[in-house]
């Protein structure tokens, strides 16, 4: 018994050492860490570039066939966080995304869903004056080719098709604060 036991033990640490882990990274903004004013808004009484970091992944799940990305704020005072940006569709062949893409340059098939401004398209970040948010860039492997949704899509219901077809979420989270 505590052979096999010891087996099964084994077994499961050595798959767990080897498995690699479903990453997402950036070269222009790092997981935990301030981003620089060009990833801010230039709204709400920001003066950033609003643009968006490039983007790359790595690991996805075995019998990935789409991806769908967000950018959310953690902490905005609204008591449920505050959608910047959805896109999804994204062909499940590509492991990146160009920093600055939006609207025409965005990958073949994605399409980009409405913020919490009800509005599609990237918006940046802009915390309130004297404080530091926390916005956390999602990414999630879906086990479809395309989510039968639309560009007038809400957050919220784009989370729930996600939810239905995910097969694992990478994450970065960064700071910003002013």
């Amino acid at each position: 018994m505590k052979n096999t036991l010891l087996l099964i033990v084994s077994v499961f640490i050595s798959y767990s050492t080897f498995a690699s882990e479903f990453t997402l990274t950036s070269d222009s903004v790092a997981n935990g860490k301030p981003i620089s004013n060009a990833f801010f808004t230039n709204q709400f009484g920001c003066s950033g570039e609003n643009k968006m970091p490039d983007l790359k992944w790595e690991n996805a799940p075995e019998n990935t066939k789409s991806f769908a990305l967000s950018y959310f704020d953690l902490d905005a005072p609204t008591g449920s966080g505050f959608w910047h940006y959805t896109l999804f569709n994204i062909d499940g062949n590509i492991d990146h995304l160009a920093g600055g893409i939006d609207g025409g340059k965005l990958p073949k098939g994605s399409v980009q869903g409405r913020t919490d401004l009800g509005i599609p398209g990237f918006i940046g970040s802009c915390p309130q004056t004297g404080e530091i948010h926390r916005y956390q860039w999602k990414l999630t492997a879906l086990d479809v080719d395309k989510l039968d949704i639309g560009s007038d899509t809400t957050p919220q219901v784009l989370s729930l098709n996600l939810l239905a077809h995910s097969l694992g979420q990478a994450k970065l989270t960064v700071l910003a604060g002013r």
